[in-house]
Parts: C-alpha cells; sequence; structure tokens
C-alpha cells in the first residue's frame, strides 16, 4: 500500500466553509505539509490542477499555485518522497508537460511523476476559449490514451513519431 498527501494548492484547502479557516496558498504551506509527509514515511505528494474557482462567500478555489512548478520547488526541498504533478491534458500540450517532467525528475533525483486529468467541466475550458466541443467528453480518454504515448515517448527518448488526433494547441 501507498499512502500518500494531497498538497493543498488551492485556497481554503479542501473545506467549502465560511466557519472553517480561510488562508491562501503558499509554497511555504506546502512545503511544511510535505517535509512533514516525508518525515513521517508517507510515499507521495500529489498537487491537483485548478483553473476555475466556485467563488462565492469563501471565493473557494478561487486561488490557486500551478502544479508543476509548486512541486519543482518541493522536490528541491526533499529527499525520498515520490513527488507528482497534475497536468489537464487540454492545457498543456505533451512535448511541453515532457520537457518539464524531465527537469523536475532531475531535480528529484529520479522521484518525479505526472498525474493526468482529462477536464470534463465545459465552463473551465470554455472560460480560456479551449473547450475543443461536446463531442470532446465522449472521447477524451481516447485522446489521453495518445497524449501518454507522446509524453512517454519524448519525456524516455525526446522523440516522438507517432501521428495523433489530439485538439490542436
Amino acid at each position: 500500500m501507498k499512502i500518500g498527501v494531497f498538497v493543498p494548492i488551492g485556497n481554503n484547502g479542501w473545506l467549502i466553509s465560511t466557519h472553517a479557516p480561510q488562508y491562501m496558498p503558499t509554497f511555504e504551506l506546502n512545503k511544511a505539509i510535505v517535509q512533514k509527509a516525508e518525515h513521517y514515511h508517507f510515499d507521495f505528494a500529489l498537487s491537483m490542477i485548478k483553473l476555475r474557482g466556485f467563488g462565492g462567500k469563501t471565493e473557494f478555489w478561487d486561488h490557486n499555485l500551478e502544479s508543476f512548478t509548486l512541486m519543482a520547488g518541493l522536490a528541491a526541498v526533499t529527499s525520498r518522497i515520490q513527488i507528482y504533478a497534475t497536468a489537464a491534458t487540454l492545457t498543456l500540450p505533451p512535448a511541453i508537460v515532457a520537457r518539464m517532467a524531465a527537469t523536475i525528475d532531475s531535480i528529484s533525483g529520479g522521484r518525479f511523476g505526472v498525474n493526468l486529468v482529462t477536464g470534463w467541466q465545459k465552463p473551465v475550458y470554455e472560460q480560456m476559449g479551449i473547450w475543443p466541443g461536446d463531442d470532446y467528453f465522449s472521447r477524451r480518454y481516447d485522446y489521453l490514451t495518445e497524449y501518454v504515448q507522446v509524453l512517454r515517448d519524448l519525456w524516455g527518448t525526446g522523440k516522438s513519431d507517432f501521428k495523433v488526433m489530439l485538439p490542436t494547441y
């Protein structure tokens, strides 16, 4: 069994409440959490990606740190715990993710991994003008399979000749 910590990169952590303490995400907060997790022999630290908050009185997840840069920093201040960043496949081309992942893997001494999400909340992607159309939802795991192939090729060898049907970036 592997035990990990889901780091709070969004404001107010995981609670949508006006009664819970309200706080902004910071590198220092996440560093303290991940270093404590490492001290207690947790296996991994995973950061989510959030591109649009929920608003309201608490502005839940309206303020977020960026996953890859945060995890690069955490890789540099830890020594054993596995570090995972999250990429939304509609927002970052696999070539860019592969380059960032290879760099962070170097910083971490081989402890870095990537969590990929396909995106399903249309308003999140429409706000950026990158929702590829409603048919995407039914084919998103086909796209993900291609994305993973290109990502593995580029991260592993620096080359890929895979022909994709991915949405255009």
